[in-house]
């Protein structure tokens, strides 16, 4: 049996976790408006803000330490790719 020496194939299931808990993370900023517009105390409405603001970096953090540093730049090098390619057309 021959195992496939690409890079894509070593990563399994952390890279996915990961790109999940990226993804996930900046999503988590929808979810302000709804906590601006529920009827808790100001000062709970305050700290959920703060934590969803945050939700994007703390989730990035955890994303890199799960996934790996090589793991994460060819996640970055994939998705700035993309992007230019979209940018140029």
């Amino acid at each position: 049996m021959v195992e496939k020496d690409s890079s894509s194939a070593r990563l399994g299931w952390r890279f996915a976790v990961g790109v999940v808990l990226i993804v996930g993370g900046y999503i988590a900023w929808t979810l302000i408006p709804v906590a601006v517009a529920t009827d808790l105390p100001t000062g709970a409405k305050s700290a959920l803000t703060a934590l969803l603001g945050a939700t994007p970096f703390l989730t990035k953090v955890a994303a890199v330490a799960l996934m790996g540093r090589p793991a994460y730049d060819l996640f970055k090098r994939s998705v700035l790719k993309s992007l230019r390619l979209r940018a140029s057309s």
